[in-house]
């Protein structure tokens, strides 16, 4: 079966059937022991392949302080350094991917290869393993403190069975799943069954003997069989905030949590505080809520989705959880769930707006330095301006000569946007060295989609809108009047049409294909990384495509009216 991979925060994740003593990454893990002296599993094969100087290497550090990680050089194996992350446990998987990962940063190796986490001796479900796993890596490469020099990250998985539970994540994953991260933990909004979920726990909202045989309820008890059954029965009777935990029976779920569900909005916060409460007070690290409410009771399915987002955020900015890592909110009907989908997406922009206003502090505080546009005005006293230029300006005339005489131009002026802007530009620039890496290029849209932009930036969440036939990415034209096109950039009432001039980091780049849901490896080899954008047309590309939100900014907003 082929490598998979993934892009976290632009930096490669990939999928490996293999054995990692066999990896030519700069680093390896292994999991060890606090004496380094692990001789099980993936530890022994790691230390018998990396020969005796390495031993010795572990003998004599064993007994110093640590942060829950030891690097030695690599012996006789491939890669230039070990890191043993110490005492590695089902409930500290996404903790000791963090580590492994500064770790590497902090001996600056820019590719890392982990084995499989808690498959081994402790018995965790694959499932839940590689989910814990990406979470560390997401956690760490999302974190505002952290400035990476970390390229690829590559997960190596011997098992074949283990390794097909991986996969099948991958894929999934690279669907897109909606996904927020908030206060270390990710929240994701999944379309399907609540009973084929791999989870520590799935919530029944059930009635007070247990026993309810319609709805999600009754789907519920239904697959997970007869002992989930005899459990309720003898637990008899539940209270109206009372809380019931069972086995998981014939369910991939280990357990189930049963409560009696809310019927009205005000009823949602205590009810996820209970829910919440009882996750940290039996250490699952993960959780499947279903559309509460949008059943039997009736709730509104806007007012169900923002209570449950609202209820969650609330509770885990005031109640620290460690050992909660995910929260699945789980929806089977497709009215629902795209309801479900547009207030997610909405909390999602908000929260990413945050995000990236910490990323942008955290990367001053380490010393960063951001110059904007020496065009730009009023900086300090505003975040965000529409600056209408005068026709007799230099800039005015600059950008003029591009597109055509009878326009109006605003400058967009968008700080945290520029910032993080520059902070990806940087990094290709780095990986890119001495080639163009940015163009100057052209969007077309409608007046709908103006705000969003500006304050925004190009979202992905928008393409297809006119076709993908390079790829499910944001398009760009290297000639205005592509752009121009009615298809592109539509009348609005007034007659007037609309297209940017956007600053777009380009890269490298290859042919796209509308199969593309990110660029593909460079030259097909995934220790290359992949390609920045792809085009129509390498030896003359007329069409850029990027995959990245923050990779374009909007320098200029262009508004013409169609003359016959």
């Amino acid at each position: 079966m082929d490598d998979i991979v993934m892009t976290v925060c632009e930096t490669s994740v990939k999928l490996k059937k293999g054995n990692i003593t066999a990896q030519s990454t700069d680093a390896i893990v292994n999991l060890n022991y606090a004496s380094l002296d692990c001789h099980d599993g993936v530890s022994k094969a790691i230390l018998e392949g990396a020969g005796p100087a390495v031993r010795d290497e572990c003998k004599g550090l064993a007994g110093l302080p640590n942060n829950g990680f030891v690097v030695t050089t690599g012996g006789n194996l491939k890669c230039c350094k070990i890191i043993h992350v110490i005492d590695v446990q089902q409930h500290n998987i996404v903790a000791s991917v963090v580590k492994a990962l500064k770790a590497s940063d902090s001996n600056n190796l820019a590719s890392i290869s982990l084995p499989a986490m808690g498959t081994g001796t402790s018995g965790l479900k694959a499932e839940v393993s590689i989910r814990l796993m990406i979470k560390g890596i997401e956690d760490y490469l999302t974190d505002p403190s952290v400035m990476t020099v970390i390229s690829e990250i590559v997960i190596v998985v011997f098992e074949q069975n283990i390794y097909d539970k991986y996969h099948s994540f991958f894929q999934n994953f690279k669907i897109n799943n909606p996904r927020v991260s908030a206060f270390g933990k990710s929240i994701e909004l999944i379309k399907g069954d609540i009973t084929h979920q791999v989870v520590d726990c799935i919530v029944n909202l059930t009635n007070s003997l247990l026993n309810q045989s319609c709805g999600v309820s009754g789907a519920i008890l239904s697959a997970a069989g007869d002992t989930v059954k005899e459990e309720c029965k003898e637990i008899g009777f539940l209270s109206t905030n009372g809380v019931a935990v069972t086995s998981g029976g014939n369910l991939e779920s280990s357990h189930i949590m049963h409560i009696i569900g809310p019927t009205r909005v005000p009823d949602y916060e205590p009810a996820i505080d209970r829910i919440l409460q009882e996750c940290h007070k039996n250490k699952f690290t993960s959780v499947a809520l279903p559309a509460i409410g949008t059943g039997m009771a009736g709730v509104d399915v806007e007012a169900s989705i923002k209570a449950i987002l609202s209820s969650i955020l609330n509770y885990l900015s005031d109640t620290l959880i460690p050992s909660l890592e995910t929260i699945l909110i789980i929806v089977i009907q497709e009215p629902i769930y795209k309801k479900y989908l547009e207030v997610f997406q909405a909390k999602s922009k908000e929260l990413k707006t945050i995000q990236r206003e910490e990323k942008i502090v955290s990367a001053m505080n380490h010393g960063v330095k951001f110059n904007f546009p020496q065009a730009w005005t009023d900086i300090r006293t505003s975040e965000f301006q529409e600056v209408i230029l005068q026709q007799t300006s230099q800039e005015y005339k600059n950008v003029k000569d591009r597109f055509f005489r009878s326009a109006s131009i605003k400058r967009i002026q968008n700080v945290p946007l520029w910032q993080s802007f520059t902070i990806i530009k940087q990094t290709v620039d780095r990986r890119n060295i001495g080639q163009q890496n940015i163009r100057h290029l052209y969007h077309g849209t409608h007046s709908d989609a103006i705000g969003n932009i500006n304050h925004d930036g190009f979202n992905r969440i928008y393409c297809g809108k006119n076709g993908v036939m390079y790829g499910s990415g944001t398009y760009f034209a290297v000639e205005s009047q592509y752009s121009c096109q009615d298809v592109y950039s539509r009348l609005d009432a007034n007659g007037k049409k609309y297209i940017y001039q956007a600053a777009v980091i380009t890269g490298q780049y290859c042919v796209g294909k509308r199969t593309y849901k990110e660029a593909p490896h460079i030259d097909g080899d995934p220790n290359k990384g992949r390609y920045d954008s792809v085009v129509d047309d390498t030896a003359n590309p007329k069409i850029f495509v990027v995959f990245h939100d923050d990779v374009a900014y909007p320098e200029y907003l262009i508004t013409f009216k169609k003359t016959s």
